[in-house]
């Protein structure tokens, strides 16, 4: 087992271990961005493919903008901010096309160890594979009720069930899937509970855009997930043990976008529906953005590698269709 962890002879559960690979200031997986992001590093996102999803995005919050009768100042909150890369390509966008908006925009970059999210916040909040990287407590239905599994940490890292550790699951199971099956693993991101209604507190209006690999109770059950939707990551390539190289690898859960539309509903919120990020790109103007690279020179060599980023983002059957996109609207008449 390697040396890094700092538990030894304990029993701890999922959510702290996955905490500790990801986020610990010294040894976590995110913590070294040029390992995790692009060529080099485990993955990559929309944004490193093509601007055209800011500028997409850049589009709706013009569209927003107006909604909110332009306020002043008018946030632009990103969590997981990471490389800066989406930030950058909006404000360049809205800069350009919506210049009125760029100019009372406040934008704010948010990380896990690094931000501070405004007390008050009127405009668009939104994220692209942040709330995939939160960690998770881990579940498996014994006798119709869930038990969870927590890991055992001696020479080696062995994993054991026992009590739930916290009472919000059983709710939260209830609310995430249709039908618990029997010896079933789950996956329960307690944390993205928390963050929607954090921002629930500090929300005047506005919209919360949503942008990450997940399910609705219907699509969950189109496959067989045994396991759960637990998936490792390390260089580009797909790893199957959590325990294998901890603080080396990437770790994530797909979304459960049932329970974020329930927690929603719960504070009060409206729901547009669940939708793959193809459609949100079509639905916000793909065609339009398509002619504006046609007129940048469609068969101007020094074009050829965005062209070719492009279609990659488009491919059917790509990142475009299994990534989701929903869109929360908070306190707006």
């Amino acid at each position: 087992m390697p040396n890094i962890l700092p538990w030894r002879h304990e029993q701890i559960t999922f959510e702290r271990f996955m905490d500790f690979c990801l986020y610990d200031p010294e040894h976590g997986y995110y913590t070294d961005k040029e390992r995790v992001l692009g060529a080099r590093g485990d993955f990559y996102t929309s944004v490193h493919t093509h601007p055209v999803f800011a500028h997409t995005l850049a589009d709706v919050i013009a569209h927003h903008f107006e909604i909110l009768s332009q306020p002043k100042p008018f946030h632009l909150v990103e969590l997981g901010a990471g490389e800066g890369i989406l930030g950058r390509d909006l404000l360049a966008r809205l800069q350009e096309c919506h210049p009125h908006v760029f100019e009372r925009a406040s934008y704010v970059p948010i990380e896990v160890s690094a931000g501070e999210l405004p007390d008050r916040i009127q405009g668009v909040v939104f994220s692209n594979e942040f709330f995939d990287a939160l960690p998770v407590h881990r579940v498996c239905v014994r006798g119709s009720e869930p038990r969870e599994i927590y890991l055992q940490i001696n020479d080696q890292i062995s994993e054991v069930e026992g009590n739930l550790s916290d009472s919000r699951i059983p709710e939260y199971m209830k609310e995430g899937f249709e039908v618990w099956r029997e010896g079933h693993q789950y996956e329960v991101n307690l944390r993205m509970v928390e963050v929607l209604e954090d921002l629930d507190r500090r929300m005047d209006s506005g919209i919360i855009l949503t942008v990450d690999y997940g399910y609705d109770g219907a699509s969950y059950e189109k496959e067989d997930r045994a396991e759960g939707t637990l998936m490792c990551y390390r260089q580009h390539q797909v790893v199957s043990d959590p325990f294998a190289v901890p603080g080396q690898q990437d770790i994530t859960a797909h979304v459960n976008f049932q329970v974020m539309q329930k927690t929603g509903d719960k504070l009060g919120w409206t729901t547009d529906p669940l939708i793959t990020q193809r459609e949100f790109l079509l639905d916000w103007g793909l065609e339009k953005r398509l002619g504006e690279e046609e007129e940048l020179g469609l068969f101007n060599p020094d074009r050829m590698d965005d062209r070719l980023r492009l279609k990659s983002l488009l491919v059917p059957g790509g990142i475009s269709d299994t990534m989701k996109v929903l869109l929360q609207k908070v306190r707006l008449d």
